[in-house]
Parts: C-alpha cells; sequence; structure tokens
C-alpha cells in the first residue's frame, strides 16, 4: 500500500473511532440518566416516608394535647379547640410545603435524566458527523498528493485533428523579431 492509501486508511480509521466515541458517550449518558432515574425515585420513597412521619405527628400532638387539656380539667372546645386546631393546621401546612419540595426535586431529577439521553444522542450525531468531516479531509487530501504526483497533460488533440499545446507563447520570449 502507497502513501496515498495510507491516507484513506488513516482517514477511514479515525471516522470509525470518532463513530465509536459516540457510541460510548451515549452510552454513559444513558448510564447517567439511569442513575438520575433512580435518584428521582428514591425521592419519591423519602416523600411518602415524611407524609407518613407528618400524619404521625399530628396524631401524637393531638393525643398529648387532648390529654394534657383533659388532665388540667379543660374541656376541648373554645380556646383550647382553636390552639389544637391551630397546631394541626401549622403541621398541614409543613407537610404541604415538604410534599411541594420533594415534588419539585423529583420533577427536576427526571428532567436531569432526559437531558443526559439527549447528550447521548447528539454525541452519536456528532460522531457520525466528525466522521464524515474526516473522510472527506482524507479523500481531498488524498487528492492533493495524487496530484502532486502526476505530470499535467501538457498537449491534446482537438476534434479538428489540430494539436494544442498549454505551454505558451509568453512563457518563452520571441528572439526571431531581433534576428
Amino acid at each position: 500500500m502507497g502513501f496515498g492509501g495510507a491516507l484513506l486508511a488513516l482517514s477511514a480509521v479515525q471516522g470509525i473511532s470518532q463513530i465509536g466515541q459516540g457510541y460510548a458517550q451515549k452510552a454513559e449518558s444513558n448510564f447517567n440518566a439511569t442513575l438520575a432515574e433512580g435518584k428521582a425515585n428514591l425521592i419519591g420513597a423519602q416523600s411518602e416516608i415524611e407524609q407518613g412521619q407528618y400524619q404521625r405527628l399530628k396524631g401524637q400532638y393531638l393525643s398529648k394535647s387532648t390529654a394534657a387539656a383533659a388532665g388540667a380539667g379543660i374541656m376541648p372546645s373554645g380556646s383550647a379547640a382553636a390552639v389544637m386546631l391551630d397546631a394541626q393546621t401549622q403541621i398541614n401546612i409543613d407537610q404541604a410545603i415538604a410534599k411541594f419540595n420533594r415534588e419539585q426535586e423529583q420533577s427536576y431529577t427526571r428532567s436531569q435524566a432526559d437531558a443526559y439521553r439527549r447528550q447521548g444522542k447528539q454525541s452519536v450525531y456528532s460522531g457520525y458527523s466528525n466522521a464524515f468531516s474526516t473522510m472527506l479531509s482524507g479523500a481531498s487530501n488524498y487528492a492533493m498528493y495524487k496530484g502532486s504526483t502526476t505530470k499535467p497533460k501538457t498537449s491534446f488533440d482537438t476534434s479538428a485533428g489540430a494539436k494544442f499545446s498549454n505551454t505558451s507563447i509568453y512563457n518563452k520570449p520571441n528572439m526571431s523579431i531581433f534576428r
């Protein structure tokens, strides 16, 4: 194989390598997306656990408040009921805020997973694009190499049978008029 063949072979190897890199980046992006989705699922599970904790907290607080009021001989009505209701309302607000925050965090993490997958697809497209560019560059280099090693045709025949040469009269001084 000559130098020209080596140029083409090198371009082909580089192109294949670039396509392989695109697929490797896609595989890594898919792995990262899988991790992000797993994290989003854990956030969902954590949110469910927190919601259960808030429910238990409300029950415990209501039980303690009712027992304390009854122990003091106060009927659960009027101001005592208002205090207990206010405490339950505050816990409900805290619970709703925590649920909202977990849902936002989970949604953001799922969006990250989608972005990783899009990035992986783009890496494959970039790999093919770079490979195509490399192939064109290699073909261009090969054509330039082949063009520089062949001698250009110096004359040609016309269809009328005349012979023309690409040497110009301007390249050689015509000294015949001075003799």
